[in-house]
């Protein structure tokens, strides 16, 4: 699976990203903005992502959920910021909240991945 992280802190980003790579997942990118997570998501196509609501131009990270999901990119959020998701979170695979534990990004990448290979059969 091959993974974009949309996150605008620089440490929790390292993290995600080296949980990832250790579990054996890639990661094609980070990105900390709405707009760049949106040109990443396009131009690299990533199997799936992790999605933090506050992003650095403000609380845009629902939008960046909503573009991949229109892309049919499965993703889940990572946020501190839970409590501003509506009912039924976009359709995010899972609502992880900040902060959260190795185990928890572990059980969410493996179901992304599923969901990531689901797709690509279905096309």
């Amino acid at each position: 699976m091959r993974l974009l992280i949309v996150e605008d802190e620089p440490f929790i980003a390292a993290d995600l990203e080296s949980l990832a790579l250790d579990l054996g997942y890639g990661v094609v990118g980070i990105a900390d903005s709405h707009a760049r997570a949106l040109d990443m998501a396009k131009t690299l196509g990533p199997d799936a992502a992790l999605v933090d609501i506050k992003l650095r131009d403000g609380f845009t990270g629902t939008d960046v959920a909503q573009a991949l999901k229109e892309l049919s990119v499965p993703f889940a959020f990572v946020s501190g910021n839970t409590e501003t998701l509506p009912a039924g979170a976009f359709g995010a695979a899972a609502v992880i909240q900040k902060p959260f534990t190795d185990t928890q990004i572990g059980l969410v990448l493996q179901d992304l991945a599923q969901r990531g290979r689901a797709r690509a059969l279905c096309g």
